[in-house]
């Protein structure tokens, strides 16, 4: 009887060495804990990249506005001038519901300036993402001088 239990443990412990030695299931766990952080960085990546991608778009938006609106010889006239610019650049925005980009133009002591505010939630890009971004409401605005008659 003696015998027999030793030779389990002789086994068992063959079978321990040889588990040891055996890599066949070794990748398979290293992908179970790598995949999942390798996809969190990947939308990591993307979020950031589209937000960034979307303020500068609308950054870009707010300076062409500015600058059309020196053209114009009155408040009337600038005014028009921004709305006809932010027209054109919602054609090409690069997000979604482009239409809801609000446009304040202000005029004071020489200067004019756009301001354009995007809510982020109406793309569906950034409600995908699990963390958090830097803000739910972007918002950018260009500055020019103009002529003061």
């Amino acid at each position: 009887m003696t015998y027999y239990s030793s030779n389990i443990i002789v086994r068992s412990g063959h079978l321990l060495a040889r588990l040891r030695r055996h890599q066949t299931g070794s990748s398979l766990i290293e992908a179970a804990f790598a995949v999942p952080l390798l996809i969190l960085l990947l939308m990591g990546i993307l979020g950031y990249g589209s937000w960034f991608m979307t303020a500068h778009s609308l950054q870009q938006a707010a300076n062409d506005a500015a600058r059309a609106s020196v053209a114009g010889l009155n408040s009337g006239e600038r005014r028009l001038l921004v709305d006809q610019s932010i027209m054109a650049a919602r054609a090409a925005f690069p997000l979604p519901a482009a239409q809801t980009i609000g446009v304040n133009a202000e005029e004071s002591g020489g200067y004019y300036t756009v301001t354009l505010r995007y809510n982020l939630s109406n793309a569906p890009l950034f409600a995908a993402i699990p963390f958090p971004m830097p803000g739910a409401m972007l918002e950018r605005s260009a500055v020019v001088r103009i002529a003061v008659q």
